[in-house]
């Protein structure tokens, strides 16, 4: 019996053996676990310098995976010589995990590699750009420097074609500015004298026709000379001077050939006191506007040409007047008349060389204004007030007359008085024109006196300082007009002498054209069927081809005088 117990706790001892064994194999197996965390700890920290965060990730996956192969092998491999071997076994694994790391490593850090070589290829583009501009930096390499010339050779090019591109504006402004300079300077002032081809040809003329008198010459060549000599033709003949007309006699005395042509300014009819100066182009067919200003604070009531210059004055009800230059655009306003206060400067003539600018003044004073610096240079005093004055044809007289009827000539360079006479009609006088042989004077009354012009050579230093303490004269008109029934407002002579325009504003139809070589009136024009209502202003074009008629309308009546030649 003894013995049977002692078998069956020897028995249950075998049976409990292998359970504590078991669990001492379990315990083993967690210190094993336990190391083989800690050295994977460490192998994490040894790789995590020189790894990124893709390598890690790697190395937990295969640490993951050598845990469930010791799990494998404990829960199924055997017995405790089988679990302590596994857990050898795992070690082993575990250095065999860090051959592995170290392998991933090695691929991982190659790619580490390139991409700092491609961190350093960016930072010598770096460098390179920083050289490129004018950092103090050394770099051998010819790419580089390749490249820096390739894209200066680029920027050259763009530069190359901005340049060509400003040239093609400057050239298309330029053509413009030329148009417009031929569409309103050339108009408005004489350029010819700027004209090189012109100069050059003038300057060629004389000589061939000169080689072409010569021997052996063709009847053209022969023609052609008789044309160059005309002005010795002329000077050996006692013919009349008057050769504007196209028949190269003087005007008949009696019918006036004319013809009504489209109105000056039809394309833009002036408004009353609309304060636009207007420029047309007067060519008898279409007479285009060529530009106009606006001048707000003038009312313009008087407007000349300076001459030649291009350049046109113009005043109104005001103290001030204007300049515009015609050639620069350029716009000068004269505040006032430096000594001189007066409220309205409405009314001025200007010398035919447009030196000087004559201001009726208060007080029977002519005010001089230089028509270059725009400054006062000196006043002529005359009795009454004035109403009327004119410059002589040379520019060296001046004459004015005003409300005591008496006519007053004055040397603009001494300006000193040197002829003063009564006006036979003895009413104020209303206008004045003058031309080298004849002057025109009207009077309110409506009669215009016809005076023979003298012009003495004494008269530059003659006379008096004004014309109020020289002692006035008598003097006969060559012929008394009546064909005005009231005031004389407006005397015009044509370019020639041979045309004198008379009108009035008092009724319509008020204008008369006098034959001044004969003193009789044309009879067949104006008409009383002419269109003309009040005429207020009239003017020849330079050559007499055509006459101008402002009326109360704004319209500006072009007529056609066919006795002249083109212009």
């Amino acid at each position: 019996m003894p013995k049977k117990k002692q078998s069956k706790k020897a028995q249950e001892q075998k049976h409990v053996s292998p359970l504590n064994h078991s669990v001492d194999d379990a315990q083993d197996d967690d210190k094993a676990i336990s190391r083989r965390n800690n050295r994977t700890k460490m192998t994490k920290k040894a790789s995590s310098s020189g790894k990124d965060d893709k390598d890690n990730k790697h190395a937990l996956s295969e640490t993951k995976l050598a845990e469930e192969a010791a799990l494998t092998a404990m829960l199924f491999g055997g017995g405790g010589g089988g679990a302590s071997s596994g857990a050898w076994a795992d070690d082993a694994d575990d250095d065999d995990q860090i051959n592995d790391t170290s392998a991933w490593d090695d691929k991982y850090g190659n790619q580490n590699s390139e991409d700092d070589d491609s961190d350093k290829e960016e930072k010598a583009a770096d460098l390179f750009a920083i050289d490129r501009y004018g950092e103090d930096i050394d770099e051998d390499d010819d790419d580089a420097d390749e490249r820096s010339n390739d894209e200066h050779q680029s920027d050259t090019d763009s530069d190359g074609d901005d340049d060509e591109f400003e040239q093609e504006v400057n050239k298309e402004y330029e053509l413009r500015l030329r148009e417009r300079f031929m569409n309103t300077t050339s108009v408005a002032a004489n350029t010819g004298w700027a004209d090189v081809n012109q100069i050059q040809q003038k300057q060629e003329e004389p000589k061939t026709k000169r080689k072409r008198g010569g021997y052996g010459s063709s009847s053209e060549d022969e023609s052609e000379d008789e044309d160059y000599n005309v002005a010795t033709d002329i000077l050996e003949s006692n013919a009349s001077l008057f050769q504007h007309s196209s028949s190269g006699m003087q005007l008949p005395p009696t019918i006036l050939d004319v013809v009504r042509t489209r109105d000056g300014n039809l394309s833009d009819p002036n408004n009353s006191m609309d304060k636009m100066l207007r420029f047309f182009r007067i060519d008898g067919e279409e007479n285009p506007k060529i530009h106009g200003i606006h001048f707000p604070t003038l009312p313009i009531t008087c407007a000349s040409f300076l001459g030649d210059s291009g350049s046109v004055v113009m005043s109104g009800r005001r103290p001030f007047f204007y300049v515009y230059d015609a050639i620069s655009g350029n716009i000068q306003k004269i505040q006032s008349i430096i000594g001189r206060k007066e409220r309205s400067l409405e009314k001025f003539t200007v010398s035919p060389s447009g030196d000087v600018i004559a201001f009726v003044g208060n007080d029977g004073y002519i005010i001089l204004v230089d028509g270059k610096s725009r400054q006062w240079i000196g006043d002529l005093k005359m009795n009454g007030s004035v109403r009327a004055i004119t410059f002589s044809e040379d520019g060296e007289f001046i004459m004015g007359s005003g409300s005591d009827g008496d006519v007053y000539k004055w040397n603009v360079r001494s300006r000193r008085c040197v002829e003063r006479f009564h006006n036979e009609d003895g009413t104020i006088t209303s206008a004045l024109a003058a031309t080298s042989n004849f002057l025109a004077v009207g009077s309110e009354s409506g009669v215009v006196n016809l005076y023979t012009e003298k012009y003495s050579k004494t008269s530059l230093y003659g006379g008096s300082d004004s014309g109020v303490g020289l002692n006035a004269t008598e003097r006969n008109p060559l012929k008394s007009i009546m064909n005005l029934t009231t005031s004389a407002d407006s005397l015009k002579f044509s370019a020639d002498g041979q045309i004198l325009a008379l009108s009035t504003r008092r009724e319509t139809n008020g204008l008369k054209l006098l034959h001044v070589p004969t003193q009789t009136v044309f009879s067949n024009w104006p008409t009383s069927k002419t269109p003309l209502k009040y005429v207020w202003s009239t003017d020849f074009s330079p050559g007499s081809k055509y006459f101008a008629v402002g009326n109360d309308h704004g319209k500006c009546l072009l007529y056609r005088l066919k006795h002249y030649w083109d212009e």
